[in-house]
């Protein structure tokens, strides 16, 4: 896991400053493509520092799990989440719009990466890191969302634009049309919470498989904190 995490650090830092870059403009952080992609890494990174710390000792076997363990796990429950969602929402409703001002044909690979390459790397923490997906959790990523749209409707309130000039981040948060954009809100609230329920299953299996196949230690926070939800 030192290794895995090693690269996805190493790569979900990449991507990172390529956007950062490649893509400059006053609004970079705006998006939800960024906040996705700062997730990541921060998971990445912090995963990475659970497995230095875990390679030297460091985590009690018992007791109160340290501070940045449980940071740990709030971020994968966020991000694992967040990196699919939005690479589901761009491809199904924002590609197109990219197309039309030439930024798909531009930046191709930086869409990808962004928008594909993020959530492989999210999916490979999940599968090889056997970190406890609890459905009691999944209040995290969608607090995340909630606190995302409340900032969307501060910033278009306050006279903020998208890239283009657009008097919103995005048109499906659009807050001079409310109710369509309330709609939109429910159903991607909708969208995570399946997502979710979705993404434990697969941990269920991926705990079950690896019981089955391999002789595996137990997970370090499912080591110190049972929970059974």
């Amino acid at each position: 896991m030192l290794l895995v995490r090693a690269f996805e650090s190493t790569l979900a830092f990449g991507i990172l400053l390529w956007s950062l870059f490649e893509a400059a403009i006053p609004q970079w952080l705006v998006y939800l493509t960024t906040w996705g992609i700062i997730m990541v890494f921060a998971m990445a990174a912090s995963g990475l520092y659970v497995s230095l710390c875990a390679a030297k000792k460091m985590i009690p076997e018992v007791g109160k799990p340290p501070w940045y363990v449980m940071l740990y796990w709030v971020l994968f429950n966020i991000s694992v989440s967040l990196a699919i969602v939005v690479t589901l929402l761009y491809w199904r409703l924002l590609s197109e719009n990219a197309s039309k001002y030439g930024i798909h044909e531009r930046y191709f690979w930086l869409e990808t990466s962004l928008h594909g390459f993020n959530a492989v790397l999210v999916l490979i923490e999940l599968f090889a890191s056997r970190t406890p997906v609890r459905l009691a959790h999944i209040y995290q990523p969608l607090l995340l969302g909630v606190v995302y749209t409340i900032f969307s409707k501060i910033y278009q309130k306050a006279g903020g634009t998208g890239a283009h000039g657009e008097p919103y981040i995005y048109k499906f948060l659009d807050w001079s049309e409310p109710q369509v954009t309330l709609q939109t809100t429910i159903g991607v609230a909708l969208m995570i919470i399946v997502l979710y329920v979705f993404l434990w299953a697969l941990a269920f299996v991926r705990d079950w498989l690896s019981r089955l196949c391999c002789s595996t230690k137990q997970p370090i926070i499912e080591h110190i904190v049972p929970i059974t939800v």
